[in-house]
């Protein structure tokens, strides 16, 4: 397992990254000034850094300005080649064009404006006509001979046809360059009616980004056996997503945070995922409390933020509903006008609450055991780390990434890959490292070994590295990693720790969460200790975040392999097998045709499919 790291590095970005900062701000400047009226020091304002960095990176406006049409222009090319490389025949390959065009990557206000500035412009058109204008010419030649290949019957010409899907294509660029709130979907939607008008026996059925349903009674073929990988439709699927939020994302303990942040009477911390909304706090007591963040009487928020303060009462700021911190109803506001109503009965609900070696739990529904018996095989890994008494090192941090949230997971549960895609955990504790489970739960060890390192921080982290008094000795050098089943990890060190998780948003999109923790030592070595040690997690958590953006371009392919697994990724077969313990539908080989997913898992579950 590698872990999300909790704070940014030193100002050290490499020349492609801060020549496309340069560029990205180029973009911005054409879209808020229009191509003419763009300088170097609007730029360099946008891009919050000096003119003489500009023109470090660039010879003058005129370089800048044409390197960011050059952007545009190879971005889309690359993306169009890629999903035209992955279509099987016209049908896809014209689904395929509509996709990319309508990428938010791909087309945004900002691109729009770029495209549009330069065509419109007579000084400018030479340079788009030279960097676009054969693209163009070479698309439009390819829609023609997709056209025809769809089989146009004599009736139909189909280079007139091609020219109006092409144009209809166009004009979503201009409406989206005009209109910050563009709708993409209706546009595909047009788009598909387009192409389903003009080929009533192609383009059938529902189809989704990226895929055409050619026969919508298609039925699925359970796979050979639950113990090989989830094929690619589990990644893609948006009926499966909303299966996997009430059966693993409600059902099973989620993070909230620790007791350390919730010191005092009234300290309160929020959570929310899969639509549900937690709230923590502590009353008047001095016990820690959840409920749903979710007031009586109209459904608002009763709390504002991921953490905050309530002095004496918990007050809706939508209608000033006021409860008390132990979730009763304490006043409403023109009580005359609710006939009947009874207080005793309108508390906030209760949501279950679990603290866990100063960790705080909570799970929106279901039952199951409780998170210390269901973390009882590591209980004597742990326990040294005096985890109730860490406090926390700096704010949290929430990211959002274009992945399925089990995209993480499959990189996060296997250290197959880290010899080659994590030069510096290779470095730091080498061929120690281990993919261990015990009953079921699954954790990661290495040692930091003392032998020199090339990169600065690992050899660094290793000389500094000091003894800790509460730790034993083979606990001294080790990094340990536990997974909490289905979406977080507890990354532990000697000097500090650190959890994080998935919060998934939908079917393509992932916020991870985090935060770091560690025991009160002001020992200079610990602070150094910890400061290379987040340096460190820093570059890991930038190679993890490639490695998942390649696999979920895999999963788009109609080539990605499954089962072709070494035996060090057994961690990948368990959480996999986990999932389709619960979701018997996750096991099928062919996606299950739209709107038969949910009845058909139900079926599966009860033995009748």
């Amino acid at each position: 397992m590698t872990q999300a790291a909790t704070q940014s590095l030193p100002e050290s970005e490499s020349r492609h990254d801060r020549r496309q900062q340069l560029i990205d701000a180029t973009m911005e400047a054409i879209r808020q000034f229009g191509l003419s009226r763009v300088t170097v020091a609007k730029v360099a304002g946008l891009a919050g850094l000096s003119q003489g960095i500009v023109n470090f990176y660039f010879q003058g406006k005129e370089q800048l300005l044409l390197e960011t049409l050059k952007s545009i222009a190879s971005s889309y090319e690359a993306a169009l080649a890629g999903a035209l490389d992955r279509a099987r025949g016209a049908e896809e390959a014209l689904v395929a064009i509509v996709d990319v065009n309508l990428d938010e990557k791909i087309l945004n206000p900002r691109t729009a404006s770029v495209w549009y500035a330069f065509w419109g412009e007579s000084q400018a058109r030479a340079d788009y006509l030279r960097i676009f204008g054969q693209r163009e010419a070479d698309m439009a030649k390819r829609i023609d001979a997709l056209f025809e290949e769809l089989g146009a019957d004599g009736a139909m010409n189909a280079h007139a046809l091609a020219r109006a899907f092409d144009a209809l294509i166009d004009s979503f660029w201009e409406a989206c360059m005009a209109d910050p709130d563009f709708d993409r979907d209706a546009a595909r939607a047009t788009c598909m009616a387009y192409l389903q008008g003009v080929f009533p026996n192609h383009f059938r059925g529902d189809a989704q980004p990226g895929q055409v349903v050619r026969d919508k009674s298609r039925t699925a073929r359970p796979a050979a056996t639950s113990d090989g990988m989830l094929a690619a439709w589990t990644y893609r699927n948006a009926e499966l997503f909303d299966l996997e939020m009430e059966t693993f994302i409600k059902r099973n303990w989620q993070l909230v945070g620790h007791v350390s942040e919730l010191a005092k009477r009234g300290d309160y911390l929020t959570f929310d995922a899969a639509g549900e909304r937690a709230l923590v706090l502590r009353d008047d007591a001095g016990e820690l409390r959840a409920f749903h963040n979710v007031c009586r009487h109209r459904g608002s928020r009763v709390v504002e933020g991921e953490r905050g303060h309530c002095r004496r009462s918990i007050v809706c700021p939508f209608h000033g509903w006021t409860y008390n911190l132990d979730g009763s109803l304490k006043n409403i506001t023109a009580p005359d006008t609710f006939k009947g109503l009874d207080k005793s009965r309108h508390g906030l609900v209760p949501v279950d609450l679990e603290v866990w070696h100063g960790w705080v739990f909570v799970r929106f529904a279901g039952e199951g055991p409780s998170l210390a018996e269901q973390l009882a095989p590591v209980e004597h890994l742990v326990a040294p780390y005096r985890m109730e008494k860490v406090v926390p090192r700096g704010k949290r941090y929430r990211n959002e990434y274009d992945y399925n949230w089990k995209i993480i997971h499959d990189v996060d549960n296997e250290g197959y890959h880290v010899p080659m895609a994590h030069p510096s955990l290779q470095q730091l504790y080498g061929k120690s490292y281990r993919d261990l489970e015990i009953d079921g739960v699954v954790y990661s060890t290495g040692v930091v070994d003392e032998r020199p390192a090339r990169l600065w921080s690992v050899d660094r982290y290793k000389q500094l590295l000091p003894e800790f008094p509460h730790l034993p000795a083979d606990h001294q050098r080790l990094w340990l990693y536990v997974g909490v089943f289905p979406n977080m990890v507890f990354a532990i060190y000697p000097d500090m720790l650190e959890f994080y998780m998935t919060v998934p948003i939908d079917v393509q999109r992932t916020a991870i969460v985090g935060g770091g923790f560690a025991l009160p030592d002001d020992r200079r070595e610990v602070r150094v200790s910890r400061y290379l040690n987040n340096r460190i997690n820093m570059l890991t958590d930038k190679e993890d975040r490639n490695l998942c953006k390649w696999l979920q371009e895999g999963v788009r392919s109609s080539v990605f392999p499954v089962d072709m697994l070494s035996e060090l990724e057994h961690g990948v077969v368990g959480f996999h097998r986990r999932l389709k313990e619960r979701l018997p539908v996750a096991r099928l080989v062919d996606e299950p045709a739209a709107g038969t997913l949910a009845a058909l898992n139900e079926e599966m579950q009860a033995g009748r499919a």
